[in-house]
């Protein structure tokens, strides 16, 4: 089933990918609700978020089948989009603007559902709003334009280089609307001692089952090596980002919580890399008005901080004369 439809706030409504039993259930727990339920409070925490100009030119788009939404705006040939990251599942994308100048929100069908149990559904709610305000923080910027953090658009880099660069460009901004997303609704998501552990033993365990995977004979050995690598790595630090947002005070960061900096795998793997990587974040204005020619240098600086990161816990990634240089010396 594909629907569209205008809503009172400008923003258009837009429903794919979704069975006629699955849109019958999401109809009847509007109409149940009393006040339009989960779709107003997504609708009006987008509202909120987004600048009033933006409101006109963004859609949000409830469905049944995220990849397959995703699939159908981009071509994800050479990269199947799949929902895993790392411990946990995708919760929603926002696209960038097609040739119509629409900027689609993706929201997964099932945030919408009713739930039997009050308590579920008030949790639920927050998540959601949160979530929306997230993903509406990511719309404006992609209706200003300009691609602010995006360094390795501006420049040329090796190979190596802009790997990081762009990794540096996603998290900065991850980390922006993650924030921005908690101020706008007053609802902050904890990143509890659990959820960074498990977080940490995802990337463990990628590298423990994938790497080894991959044939040595395999002409594209040391390619497939490094996209393993540095995406589990970048799924890490994703969550680092969302972390750092959670704590981020005015003027500065709070510490992080005693039970997460008990954690092994944090001692080991991240502590010594946080507090540079706070101090970078807290170069970074917590606006969607970003100057670009205030955060370039930033965004630079994250992605050598990045590269120290991942060199010192034993993946050696640089660029040479002859291209990007990538050796694993875990087990040197």
């Amino acid at each position: 089933m594909n629907k569209s439809s205008d809503s009172p706030g400008g923003i258009q409504i837009v429903v794919e990918n979704l069975s006629d039993a699955g849109a019958r259930l999401l109809a009847a727990g509007i109409e149940s609700s009393g006040n339009g339920g989960a779709l107003a409070l997504l609708i009006g925490a987008v509202t909120e978020a987004l600048r009033p100009e933006d409101r006109a030119k963004t859609r949000l788009v409830m469905t049944g089948d995220l990849v397959a939404t995703v699939n159908a705006r981009e071509d994800r040939t050479s990269a199947p989009y799949t929902m895993e990251r790392g411990a946990g599942m995708v919760a929603a994308k926002t696209m960038p603007p097609n040739a119509e100048g629409f900027v689609d929100i993706l929201i997964p069908v099932h945030w919408l559902l009713p739930r039997d149990d009050a308590k579920e559904t008030a949790e639920q709610s927050h998540r959601l709003r949160h979530l929306a305000a997230h993903e509406a923080v990511h719309a404006s910027i992609f209706h200003i334009g300009d691609e602010p953090f995006d360094l390795h658009h501006r420049e040329e880099f090796g190979h190596a280089a802009m790997n990081f660069i762009s990794m540096a460009s996603e998290q900065i901004e991850e980390h922006l609307a993650e924030y921005l997303g908690s101020q706008i609704t007053g609802h902050e998501v904890e990143q509890s001692a659990s959820n960074v552990e498990a977080s940490i033993e995802a990337w463990q365990n990628t590298l423990a089952t994938e790497l080894p995977a991959i044939p040595e004979s395999d002409p594209d050995y040391f390619q497939l090596s490094m996209l393993v690598t540095f995406n589990a790595l970048h799924i890490l630090w994703k969550t680092l980002a969302y972390l750092a947002a959670a704590l981020r005070a005015e003027g500065g960061f709070r510490a992080v919580p005693s039970d997460i900096a008990a954690l092994p795998g944090w001692r080991e793997n991240i502590e010594p890399w946080w507090d540079r990587y706070l101090e970078l974040l807290g170069e970074i204005p917590m606006t969607v008005e970003v100057s670009i020619a205030a955060t370039d240098e930033v965004v630079r600086e994250m992605a050598l901080h990045l590269q120290t990161w991942a060199d010192e816990l034993g993946f050696d990634f640089h660029d040479t004369p002859q291209g990007g240089f990538f050796r694993i010396k875990l087990w040197d």
